[in-house]
């Protein structure tokens, strides 16, 4: 009797555990779609799509859900809060269509320099100088925001043709198309069979660190500058880490 009852509790709680999770999957749908809904109300009616949620609200140090997005026009991805009432009460989708400009400057850069590559890259400066305007151009927001450097990342795919020529005329490039705004990267040089898969699951994040590379497959990973009249790397030492020495 005892063991009977034993499998009849061990079901209800296989029962009870699957239950949670279709509740928990229909509320992540519900949570999705409001944050897509009122990101279209606030932008004109354009069109989100949320890739992944977090931070979930209903705990004690929780009381907002925050929301990987996707602008369908634009394909850029951003971050977004929404509270307990269903406001959105933060969102950087300004501030990435801004790095966006520069994002594809350099990828355009890189590649004319023979270089496959996506980059990743944010503005930073010590000065609250108000809010980004939506759809302001990158020369506009260097203007009025002044930033003190660009900085993020650079996933490069490996390549007989990355040497430390083509990456320097890259870089020095873009930090002239930036009025001489210092350029700080994080490169990491991916084996050419593993680019694709690794670039799909980067091109859905609205930001990085070293630790998502991780679990990659990597040959290098190392930090160039480019600052007026001055890289922190010679052409010889990017060769070799371009190739995944050290």
């Amino acid at each position: 009797m005892v063991k009977k009852l034993g499998k009849k509790a061990r079901l209800l709680i296989v029962m009870i555990s699957i239950l949670s999770l279709m509740g928990c999957g229909s509320l992540n749908k519900i949570q999705a779609q409001q944050i897509e809904e009122k990101l279209s109300e606030m932008y004109g009616g354009e069109k989100f799509e949320v890739l992944a949620l977090g931070n979930r609200f209903g705990t004690r140090t929780n009381d907002y859900v925050k929301a990987n997005v996707k602008a369908v026009d634009s394909g850029v991805v951003f971050s977004a809060k929404m509270d307990t009432k269903g406001k959105i009460i933060a969102d950087n989708y300004a501030g990435v269509l801004v790095s966006k400009q520069l994002e594809d400057m350099l990828n355009s850069n890189l590649e004319s320099e023979g270089i496959t590559a996506k980059s990743l890259m944010i503005a930073f400066s010590t000065i609250d100088t108000g809010e980004i305007e939506v759809g302001i151009s990158l020369d506009d927001y260097i203007a009025k925001h002044k930033p003190e450097f660009f900085g993020g990342y650079i996933v490069v795919k490996e390549s007989p043709n990355n040497t430390g020529v083509a990456l320097t005329n890259a870089l020095q490039r873009t930090f002239n198309d930036i009025q001489n705004i210092d350029l700080r990267a994080n490169i990491w040089v991916i084996p050419e069979e593993s680019y694709d898969e690794v670039i799909e699951d980067f091109s859905r994040l609205p930001e990085v660190s070293n630790s998502w590379f991780e679990d990659k497959n990597t040959l290098s990973n190392f930090k160039f500058s480019v600052k007026k009249d001055s890289v922190n790397l010679s052409e010889h030492e990017l060769d070799q880490l371009l190739q995944g020495g050290e």
